[in-house]
């Protein structure tokens, strides 16, 4: 995983989910010298997730874990190897058909990046950030506690259950998160949610830590269509 020495060069980025060309285009719009970090959902409903996973992987970029690499994860094997399914790969919703498509005559490269999976961290904390693929925050003093690890990539800032912590939205960090799409960034007081919506058509976006300045991308056509 990438060293981080100076936060200010970090830029997060949103949910790619298999978009390769609109990560590019993102690419060449940030500084030179960007330490990347990846908000997680790198796969799935684009046509390009091995591109992806790849790009990461071999650049050694930080990723953090998302459902969808959850989901890769648990199905992925079974659905391109054995011709066993479940929804990741029955339902369109999901998105695993592209991926198994992106993956069908490269069984090696597949179980390589199977393996990276695991090592994905489920959060990170840097400089008062708090980056998680779901919407975290309220789940930040438990953040180490193995039983609310599936909270950290699953939960959206819409759901508000009953397990949320009360004080979430006093405390002095600010969570950057994806999974859920907003048409734009969404800044609120402690907390920035990212995902505009490559995979529906919308656009990648990255956020710079300290200054919070925005990049945003188009989606280019071909990564879906």
């Amino acid at each position: 995983m990438q060293k981080i020495e100076n936060i200010e060069r970090c830029w997060v980025i949103g949910d790619v989910h298999g978009c390769m060309f609109t990560l590019e285009n993102l690419f060449k719009r940030l500084p030179n010298g960007t330490t990347p970090i990846f908000i997680g959902d790198l796969v799935d409903r684009g046509n390009y997730s091995k591109e992806v996973m790849e790009f990461v992987i071999e650049n050694n970029f930080i990723a953090i874990f998302g459902n969808h690499e959850y989901l890769m994860f648990n199905y992925a094997r079974d659905a391109i190897i054995r011709n066993k399914h479940a929804m990741w790969s029955l339902n369109s919703a999901y998105g695993g058909a592209k991926t198994i498509k992106s993956y069908k005559n490269h069984i090696d490269t597949l179980l390589r990046h199977i393996d990276y999976i695991p090592a994905m961290p489920k959060y990170l904390e840097i400089g008062g950030y708090f980056l998680t693929h779901g919407f975290g925050l309220p789940y930040y003093r438990r953040k180490d506690d193995p039983n609310y690890y599936m909270k950290l990539y699953t939960n959206r800032l819409e759901n508000n259950p009953h397990d949320w912590e009360s004080e979430w939205h006093a405390y002095e960090v600010t969570n950057i998160f994806g999974h859920t799409p907003y048409e734009e960034v969404f800044f609120g007081s402690n907390f920035i949610g990212i995902d505009t919506g490559c995979a529906m058509g919308n656009q990648l976006s990255a956020v710079r830590l300290g200054s919070h300045e925005v990049v945003s991308v188009a989606t280019d056509r071909r990564d879906l269509e």
